[in-house]
């Protein structure tokens, strides 16, 4: 449907595809087929392909073409895998599939045949607009321009994606591709779940919605599982309590805590920092690097470099081998396990909370906090969940870590009394 040709014109008939369904249907698959047909269907096409994130473009790209090397078309393409340079490229035709971050430049003096926009739902107002504002002039001079926009439905603060949903229904030139249970349909029937759900059967059984739905809140388990947008955004903290948070300000330049945590798929890992200032910590994102590879060392140039109060990880996750080289490179630890990193969310929700914390602003960080799900430990402790949660939260996990380290190890200043001279 997607890609039937108006005969009066040989063009596509869709110039704006809208894909929603719900996660794990496919849409990997999905989107890689769709870059494909483009790369190989038009000479010298230029396919670009982006997420909430560059780095998250960047990694999905490379989960999507590192498997394709294994199919029949792996003969056909050259797999590119540069930090700057990432790009499928088809020999036979000179067409290239590229990734790019989802800002206004990042196309600057760029064509394109197709441009694909993974997780819609993530992008507000501002943000669609000036990702829109990098993709249509590329497409100016191409006749065959299609964007298409795939996604799960999202929350009240996904209004773009949601509007060109509704948008689809009234107009003829948009194609729109909608799987999910109805507004009248229970989200908790899992029968029902799986009736709606177009990889049932395939590659998603009932013990894996059970599963989900174990893991994840009633309003996150409907929208991800039925496709169906939640009245609210169910973030671990109070929204209007985590942007009274954010601040655009550096660190202090006191004392640092640093911290690392990996990603459960183990695509990246986040290195955090804090100060403490007048007993609060000032916190954030230092970098978010693909894989593992570098972090330990890039940590370990960190605290020669700057007066710290150590380094927190939790060995016993995904951040291990981490933790490891970091042994092996003499950077002392301090060893975040089960309760620590529990205490650490906690701290940090109730900062939040209180207006206690400060968060310099980082894309990584906000979609960590977007994605993040709460998970029980037992008798009324809970963590932020890996596996519970949508997406990665290791820049959300490391954070905290140096946030509560910050708080719990950088000392406070003695109070200075001035008395008056005799």
């Amino acid at each position: 449907m997607s890609t039937e040709i108006d005969t009066s014109t040989g063009r596509f008939a869709y110039p704006l595809v809208i894909i929603s369904v719900p996660r794990q249907s496919g849409k990997t698959a999905l989107t890689l087929a769709t870059a494909f047909h483009r790369g190989l269907l038009l000479p010298n096409s230029r396919v670009w392909f982006t997420a909430q994130t560059g780095m998250h473009a960047r990694d999905s790209f490379l989960e999507m073409a590192r498997p394709a090397k294994l199919t029949p078309f792996g003969r056909l393409f050259d797999l590119k895998r540069g930090a700057g340079d990432t790009r499928i490229e088809f020999a036979h035709n000179m067409s290239q599939l590229r990734p790019h971050p989802p800002t206004e430049d990042s196309l600057h003096g760029k064509q394109s045949d197709l441009n694909l926009i993974d997780e819609g739902w993530v992008f507000g107002e501002e943000e669609a607009a000036a990702l829109m504002a990098a993709i249509t002039p590329t497409q100016a001079t191409r006749p065959m321009r299609q964007t298409v926009v795939l996604s799960t439905r999202g929350t009240a603060v996904s209004t773009w994606f949601h509007g060109l949903i509704e948008e689809a229904h009234e107009h003829p030139r948009i194609c729109l591709v909608d799987y999910g249970i109805g507004p009248d349909d229970d989200p908790s029937d899992l029968a029902v779940i799986a009736a709606a759900h177009p990889a049932y059967g395939h590659t998603v059984d009932m013990a894996a919605l059970e599963s989900a739905q174990a893991q994840l809140t009633p309003g996150e388990f409907a929208r991800a599982y039925g496709n169906r947008e939640t009245g609210a955004a169910e973030s671990v903290f109070p929204p209007h309590a985590w942007a009274a948070c954010q601040t655009v300000d550096r660190l202090p330049d006191l004392p640092v805590c640093f911290a690392a945590a990996v990603s459960i798929d183990r695509t990246e890992t986040a290195i955090a920092a804090a100060v403490l200032l007048d007993g609060v910590p000032w916190c954030e994102v230092i970098e978010c690097r693909p894989g593992t590879d570098g972090a330990a060392a890039r940590v370990a140039e960190l605290t020669t470099h700057h007066a710290h109060a150590g380094v927190w990880i939790d060995r016993h996750g995904p951040s291990g081998t981490v933790a490891d080289e970091l042994d092996r490179l003499s950077v002392p630890l301090t060893e975040a396990g089960g309760g620590m990193v529990a205490a650490a969310a906690a701290d940090m929700f109730d900062r939040v909370n209180r207006g206690a914390i400060r968060c310099r602003l980082h894309p990584t960080l906000t979609a960590a906090v977007s994605v993040a799900a709460w998970r029980s430990l037992g008798d009324g402790a809970r963590a932020f969940g890996r596996r519970a949660s949508s997406g990665s939260i290791a820049a959300l996990e490391a954070v905290s870590l140096a946030a509560y380290g910050a708080a719990s190890h950088i000392p406070m200043p003695l109070p200075q009394i001035w008395t008056a001279d005799a």
